[in-house]
């Protein structure tokens, strides 16, 4: 659509120049012009497309939030009719903006409706609008510099007094307008305003910042803007920083870009150059040379950061926005974006480091599950090497596990010392978790089909070790905390129930794992903690959930159901006590209420499936032996690094 909107530009242009040039011939020789009226129609036609298909781009490619927050990517819904003309967008935008400027937010009235609430009923006006690039555009322009400077206060108030969504409405409707280039009065003086925003202006940058810090603005853009402020010669206050900090958190490309100037690894392209990826780096992993520039510039950042949570949190959605933790896919970032990932990843242990930053590493964990697992595997041909810039597994190894090979490879310490940088965090935790939950339901379908092309079961069995030794190491760097690391926490299944006691006193009555996907929590978390906190069983069940037997069975059981989901089949269907009316397994807590005959009934359904009958593919077989697997790579891996001696790794 972007290059169609190139070409109908392109198009008005050249129609408009060429009817110019054969007027002036047709005039040279006193012949009449008229005939070239509907020429001009056709060519004006085009160029008033223009504005109308950008709004149209910008309404439906706005970023669509996902789980946690995240922008997943996705389009928006789009209505033809919610769209309006260029000239009705522009007089009711500019109607917008001076009914709200005309709002004294200070006013004093005995009765309703009072100013908060009419700037709310305003807002959701210009929410409507707030991807029309015209609209937009005609409301910045009606409130003009100093209009921003006025409302901007009253939003960031509204936002905290519980109308968060104040300055998200003003900010994206900002960056639509800024994005489509409308020509509207008045808008033109608000964007150079914004350009030549000074440090000594402390008011103007407030303002500015605050309406910054929401919207997707184009990349080169908002990095020009960026830069200077930034600079620590700017003297910019902490509210400042953090206004456009989070900026570039919501624009990971401009993130890039600005990170990569502080650093001094590459310079900013020029502002005609919009969209640039941060290419100036060389492509080669290997000739990546710049690495203990960007080291001492994020060490450094993170100092000038840790003057407030505030501003350590917006740090934080930096990294991880340069890191590609919010527009990119794990298994598929790019170099540009594993390069910082990695930088963050092997050095933040050695950084001093607010609560507030936690929950952001949290969210690049997540989002680079992949090379999370391969680190944290101890049963791979790469482990006791070190971490490097190369793509891992190597070239000869990387069919061990398919679907599974990083941008970078983590050596298991590593990876270990990073997890010990947010797992105390539930939150951040949790961000991870979901993270292993997305690379699971990405990798399990590849490995499934081929392990029934082949008949070896041996790539899911080393893929379901490698995904137990990162929850085994993910809990032992949790119980490093202070309150927890003097406790008698001898076992990985101990360490998950104590931790998800924790979660639910810092995180209320919602379960602290309910956005991950169930694949990943019924595996990961035991039985007795997915069921306790997760499904609330009834009383009598919950000390059966608390057995070691419970938890090897109910395991095995949320294994099977994960294979039939891949085209594993059972031999005998679930029935009797452990099935419902519709043959499906009963939840493993009703299971357990049956007592002795709930669970031999399991283990029949096992053994009738081929459990012990020496076919590796059954169902019942192959569901024990990888969930097994599960279980002594969490073991292995806990017991690894609850243990370590080692004082480097182990110094908080």
């Amino acid at each position: 659509m972007n290059d169609f909107i190139t070409e109908m530009e392109r198009a008005g242009q050249a129609i408009a120049e060429q009817a110019e040039h054969i007027r002036r011939e047709l005039a040279a020789v006193d012949l009449p012009a008229a005939g070239l009226a509907p020429i001009r129609e056709i060519g004006g036609w085009a160029e008033q497309q223009v504005p109308q298909l950008r709004q149209r781009v910008a309404a439906i490619a706005a970023p669509v939030p996902g789980i946690l927050g995240l922008f997943d990517g996705g389009l928006r819904p789009y209505r033809e009719a919610s769209l309006l003309t260029p000239a009705e967008a522009q007089r009711q935008g500019t109607e917008l903006g001076k009914r709200l400027l005309a709002i004294d937010p200070d006013e004093f009235r005995l009765i309703g409706p009072y100013a908060p609430d009419r700037i709310a009923t305003l807002l959701e006006e210009l929410a409507a609008h707030q991807h029309d690039a015209v609209f937009t555009a005609a409301f910045f322009g009606a409130l003009g510099p100093a209009g921003i400077r006025q409302v901007t206060p009253t939003l960031k108030r509204l936002s905290k007094d519980g109308r968060p969504d104040a300055l998200l409405t003003l900010g994206t409707a900002f960056a639509t307008a800024i994005t489509g280039e409308a020509k509207v009065p008045g808008f033109a003086a608000v964007r150079k305003a914004v350009e030549n925003m000074k440090p000594e202006n402390a008011k103007d940058m407030e303002a500015f910042a605050t309406l910054l810090s929401h919207g997707n603005y184009p990349d080169v853009w908002l990095a020009q803007l960026a830069l200077p402020v930034l600079r620590p010669e700017s003297g910019a206050s902490s509210s400042i920083l953090s206004g456009m900090l989070n900026a570039l958190g919501n624009n990971p490309a401009a993130a890039r870009l600005v990170i990569g100037s502080m650093a001094k690894l590459s310079p900013l392209p020029a502002l005609p150059t919009l969209g640039l990826p941060f290419g100036q780096l060389p492509q080669s992993p290997e000739k990546w040379d710049k690495r203990p520039e960007l080291v001492a510039f994020l060490k450094g950042f993170n100092e000038r950061a840790m003057s407030s949570p505030e501003m350590s949190d917006a740090f934080g959605r930096l990294l991880a926005a340069a890191s590609g933790a919010y527009d990119e896919r794990d298994g598929k970032h790019s170099q540009e974006a594993a390069f910082f990932a990695y930088t963050v990843m092997t050095t933040v242990d050695e950084w001093r480091l607010n609560d507030a930053i936690k929950i952001h590493l949290g969210e690049i964990a997540g989002a680079y599950a992949t090379e999370i697992t391969l680190g944290a595997n101890l049963n791979d041909a790469d482990m006791a090497k070190e971490s490097a810039l190369q793509v891992a597994p190597g070239l000869f190894e990387w069919m061990s596990i398919p679907g599974l090979r990083g941008a970078f490879r983590l050596s298991p310490e590593d990876t270990f010392r990073f997890m010990t940088t947010f797992a105390d965090g539930e939150e951040a935790r949790l961000r991870l978790d979901e993270g292993m939950g997305r690379m699971l339901f990405r990798v399990l379908p590849i490995v499934s089909n081929a392990v029934k092309s082949s008949g070896n079961i041996q790539p899911m069995d080393s893929f379901f070790k490698a995904i137990g030794n990162v929850r085994g190491t993910e809990l032992a760097a949790a119980v490093r905390v202070p309150e927890l690391k003097d406790k008698q926490i001898e076992d990985a299944e101990k360490a998950e129930s104590l931790l998800a006691g924790i979660a639910m006193a810092a995180l209320g009555l919602v379960h602290p794992l309910s956005a991950i996907p169930l694949t990943w929590t019924v595996l990961s978390t035991g039985v007795s903690v997915y069921y306790t906190y997760g499904r609330d069983p009834k009383k009598e069940a919950e000390q059966l959930l608390k057995s070691d037997d419970a938890e090897m069975l109910g395991r095995r059981q949320a294994t099977a159901q994960l294979l039939m989901k891949q085209g594993f089949a059972p031999q005998v269907p679930p029935a009797g006590v452990i099935a419902d009316s519709n043959g499906e397994f009963l939840p493993f807590a009703d299971i357990l209420k049956q007592g002795m005959a709930g669970q031999k009934a399991f283990d029949q359904w096992m053994v009738d499936n081929g459990m012990g009958k020496g076919n590796p593919l059954a169902l019942g077989e192959l569901s024990a032996q990888i969930s097994d697997s599960f279980s002594g790579g969490k073991d292995v891996g806990f017991r690894r690094w609850k243990n370590y001696a080692n004082a480097d790794l182990m110094t908080d």
